[in-house]
């Protein structure tokens, strides 16, 4: 099983976004002492962490995989391949901060977080215009780091929503497929026992596999041959599980491609058993390579008095992976720098750890514990 880290060397995500060369290289070196052995990057988030060309892409100057001109992430990529640590990028390709990204979502961006200062725009896969740019955002990053990763994780996340520019394609959808049109699927019944989305989310799943299957050859056609693989949300809340994609389209239809799972809360303690039945066993039984995501050295939202303590949270997560085994099992936040979103400098310490680096070796040192990982020698 592959085990490892998954960070964001992009603004305002709180972990690495300011790393240098040498916290890159005591990163790396920790990770090695303590066996893990795979290593994600989100180098586009919501924000973006990487020098682009294109104009529509955010590119703040604090974030040194920007002011580096992309140096500082391909001393990262590189060191983790010398330690023999597999990588991925991450790449969320349906969120940008409206006032850069030019398009206007069709529903208004509900997203205007402080930390933020400005509104960020949830954008569905039929949106005019947004198709060709993820095309262009693909076509880039293969190009600056195609050569330097073994993967690519492709995350759609929020392109489910209705919209009225959706209506007509929906139906034609529906009418080839047999399903009711979009005005009798309109109109949801409210009972709780029930699921009754069921044919919108199929049409948004084709929507989701027809846009992988173009980043997938575009991929391939500048000569990336690394693993591709794609995000499966799953919403977890009391005595709810739902997941947002219909798993076995996917499968059937590109029967190559990763899953990569997690929920939506980040906390372990809400429908245990379920959430490992949706996200790891389901996933394994159609016989996908599944990868599985949970809450590393991220305070998130929370504190101690609601979450409980960060060990609590990955213990369950060891013992769960142990259990069900997943393919790939990471960690989101292998460190907290600035009081961002996800990963907060500033909330850290109500968690008992003076810093991201003890919080980490932390993590890594109850991994060896479980048995899921075995350090390797660092050069």
């Amino acid at each position: 099983m592959e085990i490892g880290l998954w960070d964001y060397p992009a603004p305002q995500h709180g972990s690495v976004e300011r790393y240098k060369e040498k916290d890159w290289d005591l990163y790396l070196d920790d990770m090695g002492e303590g066996g893990f052995n795979s290593l994600v990057l989100g180098i586009k988030w919501m924000t973006t962490g990487y020098r682009s060309s294109l104009p529509w892409l955010d590119q703040n100057p604090s974030c040194t995989g920007v002011s580096s001109d992309n140096a500082v992430l391909l001393h990262a990529l590189r060191g983790a391949r010398r330690r023999g640590i597999r990588t991925r990028l991450l790449v969320v390709a349906t969120q940008f901060p409206v006032r850069t990204f030019g398009l206007e979502p069709v529903l208004a961006p509900d997203w205007t977080k402080e930390v933020f200062g400005e509104p960020f725009g949830y954008y569905d896969l039929d949106h005019p215009g947004l198709e060709d740019r993820i095309l262009e955002m693909f076509r880039e990053i293969a190009g600056l780091f195609g050569q330097e990763t073994d993967g690519m994780v492709i995350e759609l996340e929020f392109c489910d929503r209705e919209g009225p520019h959706r209506i007509a394609r929906y139906d034609r959808w529906a009418m080839e497929n047999d399903r009711p049109d979009f005005a009798a699927i309109r109109q949801v019944v409210l009972e709780p026992r029930s699921f009754p989305f069921r044919h919108w989310r199929d049409y948004t799943t084709q929507r989701r596999i027809d846009v992988i299957r173009r980043i997938e050859g575009l991929l391939r056609s500048e000569g990336f041959n690394g693993e591709i693989s794609t995000i499966a949300e799953i919403e977890s809340t009391h005595f709810s599980v739902i997941g947002n994609m219909n798993l076995v389209m996917l499968r059937d239809q590109l029967p190559h491609c990763g899953i990569v799972t997690y929920d939506g809360y980040y906390d372990r303690r809400i429908n245990r058993t379920a959430t490992m039945d949706f996200c790891m066993l389901q996933p394994k039984r159609l016989g996908a390579s599944v990868g599985f995501l949970s809450r590393g050295v991220m305070p998130w939202s929370d504190d101690p008095s609601v979450l409980g303590p960060l060990e609590d949270q990955w213990r369950m997560t060891l013992e769960d992976a142990a259990a069900c085994g997943p393919d790939s099992l990471w960690f989101m936040g292998g460190d907290c720098r600035v009081d961002g979103m996800v990963c907060s400098v500033a909330r850290l310490p109500a968690f008992g750890f003076k810093d991201g680096r003890e919080a980490r070796r932390k993590l890594l040192a109850m991994a060896c514990e479980a048995g899921l990982s075995t350090p390797v020698r660092t050069p």
